[in-house]
């Protein structure tokens, strides 16, 4: 048997948005798989599982995933924690950080492996994967500048999935190091691929893509028009962006006004450094729970998980890293899980992201690029 076999085999299923009996025992034999390696491996992880008195081995069920003891986005960005050896790691990326604290990921070959396969599988069940060439905007970090910014990853990583025809990053560093949004050069290149007929994926932070939107507003640019199989993927949130913060309707609306993307090929991602795993909307832009992760929603004062459809914060599980003790991460995010089901005929649950708890936010992505947009 292969040491990591069921999370080889759930990070690969088939439909992951669809829930099955099957796919929910495999993926509960892949959270005892992995919470065993880490117990055996890393001393901190045995500690705290000893502390709740948690047997790895007594993952079974739905309700058994709840138990596994967390750790805290907060105690990573202060702690390292790794399983493997450093020797192991072949990627490092890194989370925007409170105060310069950021917190660092780390993959293992395997694990990279693993997590690039949730991708695939859940891009194919979206219907996001092509093999027509595509031209690209990306109103995000430009990878060349951004180093090992886990959000500039991310973008760079989801071009994967259709042939490059052309590409261009919004978000550059100048010759003093400064990032800046330069919105002709932008517009010039929008119009350029308008004019080519290729489909075009547009990938942004929704505070870059608002900006600029608003921007062709002001300037009196005309809309463009793109071909029909074009898609929006947004990700990165509006939480620090309170000014400029819209609804998420009124933004699809202003997208297609925009650019002629019909409002299903919009599409919204939700992910979080610590956690790795991804998260899309359907075409009813509502986010499901892939069957290779769980969300617990907990009640912040007693720890207990709360009934569907209340509040509380959100602990994120998936069982594919190995390098580093992810399994259970309890955020600082605030959502709930729908209690009713999705018209788009997903089976699988769908969760609604509220907002930071605490008096203090992290300084994530979202805020950085707001930042950013108030400087231009």
């Amino acid at each position: 048997m292969k040491l990591f076999e069921s999370s080889e085999k759930i990070s690969a299923i088939e439909n992951p948005v669809d829930w099955t009996p099957e796919k929910n025992t495999l993926f509960y034999k892949s959270c005892e798989e992995m919470a065993n390696f880490h117990y055996k491996n890393n001393h901190v992880i045995r500690h705290l599982y000893d502390r709740h008195g948690f047997d790895p081995n007594s993952i079974k069920c739905e309700s058994d995933v709840a138990r596994i003891p967390s750790v805290s986005v907060t105690a990573m960005k202060y702690h390292l924690l790794t399983t493997l050896p450093h020797t192991d790691t072949v990627l490092r990326l890194t989370s925007s950080g409170t105060r310069g604290q950021k917190t660092q990921i780390w993959f293992d070959q395997q694990s990279l492996d693993r997590v690039q396969k949730m991708l695939d599988v859940y891009f194919e069940q979206l219907s996001f994967v092509s093999n027509i060439p595509n031209n690209y905007m990306i109103f995000n970090y430009d990878p060349d500048d951004a180093g090992d910014l886990g959000i500039a990853f991310t973008e760079k990583n989801q071009m994967r999935f259709a042939p490059i025809a052309d590409s261009f990053f919004a978000i550059k560093k100048d010759s003093q190091g400064s990032w800046y949004f330069d919105k002709e050069k932008v517009m010039a290149k929008l119009r350029k691929f308008e004019n080519e007929k290729k489909p075009i994926r547009i990938f942004a932070m929704p505070a870059f893509l608002f900006e600029f939107l608003n921007w062709m507003r002001v300037e009196g640019h005309q809309p463009l028009k793109f071909s029909s199989e074009s898609w929006i993927m947004t990700g990165g949130g509006w939480k620090a962006a309170e000014d400029k913060k819209i609804t998420r309707e009124a933004f699809r609306i202003m997208c297609q006004e925009a650019f002629g993307i019909p409002l299903h090929q919009q599409r919204d991602a939700f992910g979080m450094a610590e956690h790795c795993a991804p998260y899309f909307e359907c075409a009813q832009h509502r986010f499901h729970i892939p069957v290779f992760n769980r969300i617990i929603i907990r009640d912040p004062l007693t720890m207990t998980e709360v009934p569907k459809g209340e509040s509380g914060l959100m602990e994120f599980v998936t069982p594919f890293n190995a390098m580093m003790p992810t399994l259970s991460i309890l955020s600082t995010d605030y959502g709930r899980i729908r209690s009713e089901a999705c018209d788009c005929g997903g089976a699988s649950p769908t969760f609604e992201i509220l907002g930071r708890a605490g008096t203090s936010k992290h300084k994530g992505c979202a805020l950085t690029a707001s930042e950013i947009v108030r400087r231009v």
